[in-house]
Order: structure tokens, then sequence, then C-alpha cells
């Protein structure tokens, strides 16, 4: 496997972690939302906290300067949407460790389980980072895509640690190794 391969091959080990997510315990437990003011308007859907807002559901915590939650009248899908300077977003995966982002705005699709986060967007796992202008994270494909603004001197960058690149290689060869058979007993 060639470097590239390999560094692919983490990013996406690394970032997948989002959605292993331990999300089915936290979908079964209370969402709490702490915030100065509020605003609901029941007949269009749309309900408005502002900030600071803090909003936790099991291992979740999501905070921001305002946080909103509407159905888009034209395609009928369930949005929350914060923004901040950052609005942050950590939860904890299955085997323990923490998953945060952050971002100028993040948003998400609760019927696509799509995450987009815009301005000043990072993704980061165990030091690991992905941080680029806008990333959009399909947590059911668990697929990841980071765009830089196209200005001049933006780019997305990707900062690996070596102990995760280390870890993921030493992982990946463990499970390209044939398993030994039990010998059979007469």
């Amino acid at each position: 496997m060639n470097l590239n391969k390999s560094l692919i091959l983490v990013l996406l080990c690394t970032c997948s972690a989002l959605a292993q997510a331990n999300t089915k315990f936290d979908l079964t437990q209370e969402v709490k939302i702490a915030a100065a003011n509020s605003y609901a308007d029941l007949k269009n859907k749309r309900i408005v906290y502002e900030g600071p807002v803090t909003l936790t559901q099991g291992s979740l915590v999501l905070k921001a300067d305002e946080l909103s939650s509407y159905t888009d009248e034209k395609t009928g899908k369930r949005i929350l949407l914060a923004k901040g300077k950052p609005a942050t977003y950590s939860q904890q995966v299955e085997d323990g460790r923490t998953v945060q982002a952050s971002a100028n705005e993040i948003s998400y699709n609760i019927d696509s389980r799509i995450m987009g986060l815009k301005g000043s967007a990072e993704v980061e796992q165990d030091g690991s980072k992905v941080s680029a202008d806008s990333i959009v994270y399909d947590i059911e494909k668990q697929q990841l895509s980071s765009q830089s603004s196209g200005k001049k001197d933006d780019q997305v960058i990707t900062i690996i640690k070596p102990e995760n690149y280390q870890q993921e290689l030493q992982d990946k060869g463990e499970q390209d190794q044939p398993q030994p058979q039990k010998e059979k007993q007469q």
C-alpha cells in the first residue's frame, strides 16, 4: 500500500468515528437545551434559542451563540442550525474517545443524517485533525468531503498524529493476517 493510500485510510478511520459515535445510547437520553432566550413559532415549526446556548443529549454536547430548529417548507427536511464564533460539537465514541468539531455554522439534517460545517471548520479526534473552509459529513455513508474557500492561500489541511497512523497500520496488518485454525481433536 503506498503512502497516499495509507494516509487516506487513516484520515477516513479518524473521521469515520463520527459515524460510530455512541448515538444509539445518546438517542435514548433526554435532550436538554440551556439558553439565555428562546422563541417558538409552532405554526411554522421553528424554534430559536439565543445564547450562549448549550444542547446536551447523553455524551453529545453542542454549544453555540444561536441554535435554531426548523422544517424547510420546500423540502420538508428537519434542520438543526448552530451558529457561533465558533459553534462546537463533541460526542464520545463507543471506545471512549471523543470526537470534536467546530465551525462558524454547523447544520445537521436530521432526516438524512448529514452534518455541514461552514467557516473555519475543523473535525478532530485524538490529535488528528481536518481543517477547511467547509466540511460535509454523511454519517450514514461514513463519507467526509472538505473544501477550501477557493481564495489564494486557503487550503484543506489534514494533520495526522504519528501514533494514530502507526496504530492504524498495525491494526490493518493484524486484520490482514490469516487466523490460525484450531486443530481437530480425535
